[in-house]
């Protein structure tokens, strides 16, 4: 199978804390078109990226197309966003959902780019999106050859309270996608109270008879992935599990060799990661081949710093996972808060499922048109480097 990278991963040189006491949601409404990123990359490679904002959302992505070297120019994704950012405080004061309920939302909030910012890049929106190229860094090398890699970058932030996202997507030339996600500002919940030091970490003078903590909190970031490999139909997707065995000769001692399977998901799923197995998965399509016969795909690769499965008596039951497999459904946008006024009013949703876990209703992702979600985890342990900039 060829296959290419779907890489995801936190800026963890930076930080966040949680916006205080909101009053009010997003409103949603339609993905509002920004531009057509496109970069032709030395290798013969090349991207094609429509750029959206939507209000609740963000930055979003759609008709996302890449064309190898050699090879003619494929679409990849219908369409990309964060589906929601659910940052639940340890202490359980607060519990934040940061495109839905709790502000008005990442596009809403989005905040002006000084050119500094976009070096030998362009300002669209407003100069809320960043559209750039660098160059730079081993791509491969063997013996004497080797090549530098290039890549395309499209990013906003989105300033909520006393923090900020960035929300980032690099298109690297091997045909890679890599989100990330910077978090920074300033912290903007601390506390007074004795008792919260099993919450936090001690920000003032350990001297000073007054503590002061920041609080610790989790971030998770849901990524909606319209995956539409080559056109929206045929698409499956495989569970990657590296799985140690023991059997004859070389391999008859236990922990000496490992096998990789590859697991057929079938019908709509909540998969979750496990660091021994080393799972990825991998999404491709059934009906088209490489010029080697075999199919094309993108692997969905973790890089999680640990699991978290959300409060373990009910309340968030679409926690319990790192990854969903969803039949495609045009009014199935958000993670969590899947409904009016978050939803585009335009779509004509009525009463959609709510939320991840109500929309596994056992249809089949078997060949089909599917989406793919993938929460990314962060816990942030506040440090004396969070003031006072993060």
């Amino acid at each position: 199978m060829k296959r290419f990278i779907f890489l995801f991963a936190s800026l963890l040189t930076t930080a966040f804390v949680g916006l205080a006491a909101p009053s009010y949601a997003c409103s949603g409404g339609p993905d509002a078109f920004v531009t057509t990123a496109s970069r032709s990359f030395s290798a013969g490679s090349a991207w094609n990226v429509g750029v959206y904002r939507s209000p609740c959302e963000g930055l979003v992505l759609r008709g996302v197309n890449y064309q190898p070297f050699g090879g003619a120019s494929t679409i990849v994704l219908f369409r990309a966003s964060i589906a929601e950012v659910h940052v639940p405080y340890d202490n359980n004061i607060v519990r934040f959902f940061d495109v839905t309920t709790s502000t008005a939302g990442l596009g809403a909030n989005a905040i002006a780019l000084g050119a500094a910012e976009c070096p030998g890049g362009t300002l669209f929106d407003g100069n809320r999106i960043c559209v750039m190229t660098e160059d730079g860094g081993p791509g491969w090398k063997f013996n004497s050859s080797f090549r530098t890699k290039q890549r395309m970058i499209i990013f906003m932030a989105s300033q909520l309270g006393n923090y900020t996202y960035i929300n980032k997507w690099t298109f690297h030339d091997d045909g890679t996608i890599e989100p990330e996600v910077g978090l920074t500002g300033q912290l903007q919940i601390t506390s007074n109270a004795p008792a919260d030091v099993d919450f936090g970490s001690r920000l003032n003078l350990q001297s000073d008879p007054s503590p002061s903590f920041g609080l610790n909190h989790m971030h998770n970031f849901y990524y909606r992935l319209d995956f539409d490999i080559g056109g929206g139909a045929n698409d499956a997707v495989n569970r990657v599990s590296y799985v140690p065995f023991v059997a004859a000769g070389s391999c008859a001692n236990s922990g000496a060799c490992g096998k990789t399977v590859y697991t057929p998901i079938t019908t709509e799923s909540a998969q979750s990661w496990t660091a021994g197995n080393q799972n990825s998965w991998i999404v491709y399509d059934k009906a088209i081949n490489n010029a080697d016969g075999r199919s094309i795909g993108y692997e969905i690769r973790p890089h999680l710093a640990g699991t978290w499965r959300g409060m373990l008596t009910a309340g968030e039951p679409w926690a319990n996972a790192e990854l969903w497999v969803t039949a495609y459904n045009g009014c199935e946008l958000l993670a969590v808060n899947n409904s009016a006024p978050f939803l585009d009013p335009g779509l004509g949703c009525g009463t959609p499922a709510s939320n991840l876990s109500t929309m596994l209703t056992g249809q089949s992702v078997d060949n089909a048109d599917l989406v793919v979600w993938y929460a990314n985890r962060l816990h942030h342990v506040t440090r004396d480097e969070d003031q006072t900039m993060m």
